[in-house]
C-alpha cells in the first residue's frame, strides 16, 4: 500500500506540473516524429483507376509526412502516377484529422482532403483523367490513448483502520495542436467519497 501511496502522491506532483505548465491537469503529447515513423513504417499505398479517355492508371504515394504546425495539422505525400502515355510524379497536400473520443479514450487520426490532379497529354493537349483524393485511399487506424484515468475511484488505507475513498473526475478536455506535436490535455477533478 505504501508504493501505491507514493505512486498516488508523484501522480499528484507530475498532474500539479503540467497544470501549471499546460493549464490542465494531465496530457499526453505525441511528437510529428512518432506519427511520421508510423507512417513511413506503413511504406507506399497504391491504387488504380480509368479516367477520362478511358485510359488506365495506376498511384502509389511515396514518403507520406505529417507536419504539425501552432493549430494545423497537415499532410503531404508525393503521388507517382503512370499510364501506357506517361509516367509523373508530383506533390500532394491535405489535411490530418484528429479527434479524442472521451468515451473510448482514444485519440484518432486519418488523412482527409488530399485531392491530386491526374492529367496527361494527348497530341500536345492536356487532358485530365480525375482527380484522385489520398484521403479516401489513405486511412490507416492510427490511434493512441488519451489522458483519461484508469479508474473513477481511488481507495486508500490511512493507517488507523480507514479506508478512504477518493472518487476523480474528469473535465473539460483539449486538443491542441503545437510546433511538431499534438496534445490533448484533460483537467481532473478530486473528491472525497468515502471516509
Amino acid at each position: 500500500m505504501r508504493v501505491f501511496t507514493i505512486a498516488l502522491a508523484m501522480a499528484a506532483i507530475f498532474g500539479s506540473m503540467m497544470e501549471a505548465a499546460y493549464g490542465q491537469s494531465v496530457s499526453v503529447i505525441i511528437s510529428e516524429r512518432t506519427i511520421n515513423d508510423f507512417l513511413a513504417a506503413i511504406g507506399p499505398v497504391s491504387g488504380k483507376g480509368t479516367g477520362a479517355q478511358k485510359i488506365p492508371y495506376t498511384w502509389t504515394v511515396n514518403n507520406p509526412r505529417v507536419d504539425l504546425e501552432k493549430g494545423t495539422a497537415g499532410f503531404k505525400a508525393a503521388v507517382k502516377v503512370k499510364t501506357k502515355i506517361i509516367t509523373f510524379e508530383d506533390r500532394v497536400a491535405g489535411r490530418l484529422a484528429v479527434d479524442y473520443d472521451a468515451g473510448a479514450n482514444k485519440i484518432r487520426m486519418q488523412v482527409v482532403e488530399a485531392k491530386f490532379p491526374i492529367y496527361v497529354r494527348v497530341l500536345g493537349r492536356k487532358v485530365k483523367l480525375a482527380t484522385l483524393d489520398i484521403g479516401k485511399y489513405y486511412r490507416p487506424k492510427f490511434e493512441f490513448n488519451g489522458p483519461e484515468p484508469v479508474q473513477q475511484q481511488v481507495e486508500m488505507d490511512v493507517g488507523d483502520g480507514t479506508t478512504r475513498v477518493v472518487g476523480v473526475t474528469a473535465g473539460s478536455r483539449e486538443i491542441l495542436m503545437e510546433k511538431d506535436r499534438l496534445r490533448v490535455s484533460v483537467n481532473l477533478s478530486y473528491a472525497a467519497i468515502k471516509g
